[in-house]
């Protein structure tokens, strides 16, 4: 009968060594020998790879898009959303500029007092898109707010989106000091 070899698993980090058990002619040592075979050969316990135990160490952050592990959804594959569910900027434009008035009446222009502005519209308009429950959109805010001296003011922006589904608003408001844009843009999450 020919050498049985096999494959062990000894030494640390995947060094693999070779066994030869001897040939018997005995049945009871030939079927012990194919036991103590397949003892050996079993696959050590799986270990984790490095990756998973580094991001294991490194915490996790959890994201506002996913859902909360109690209430799993299920997949719809909807590549569009429902036509009650669209963005729709002219239910949206009226409400953004009634915030912006709102929060610019009497208001001078300052450097200090400026970004705490931009933070409050930004945050109000935000607030106001969640309140209008559009499901399965990616809300994206963007404010300007700048000194008005006679110049020309221009916010532009780039974007790869879906022109079935996706779209923007732009609200622009004037005091006697400040010019103030507010962007929304409604991205479909598919």
């Amino acid at each position: 009968m020919a050498d049985r070899r096999s494959t062990v698993q000894t030494e640390p980090r995947g060094v693999n060594t070779i066994k030869t058990i001897p040939p018997t002619n005995n049945p009871d040592t030939h079927t012990s020998a194919i036991a103590a075979t397949a003892a050996a050969t079993a696959l050590p316990e799986h270990r984790q790879s490095v990756f998973r135990r580094l991001s294991m160490s490194m915490g996790s952050r959890k994201s506002s898009m996913l859902p909360a592990s109690n209430h799993p959804r299920p997949n719809t594959y909807r590549l569009e959303p429902d036509n009650e569910y669209r963005f729709r900027p002219y239910r949206i434009q009226p409400k953004v500029l009634e915030i912006l008035s709102d929060r610019m009446k009497d208001k001078t222009y300052s450097k200090e007092t400026g970004s705490d502005l931009v933070k409050e519209i930004t945050r109000s308009v935000h607030q106001l898109m969640k309140n209008f429950q559009i499901p399965r959109y990616k809300i994206v805010v963007q404010t300007v707010i700048t000194q008005k001296f006679e110049q020309l003011l221009r916010v532009a922006s780039r974007s790869l989106w879906n022109p079935k589904t996706d779209n923007m608003i732009s609200v622009n408001y004037e005091t006697k000091d400040m010019v103030a844009v507010v962007t929304v843009y409604g991205v479909y999450f598919e």
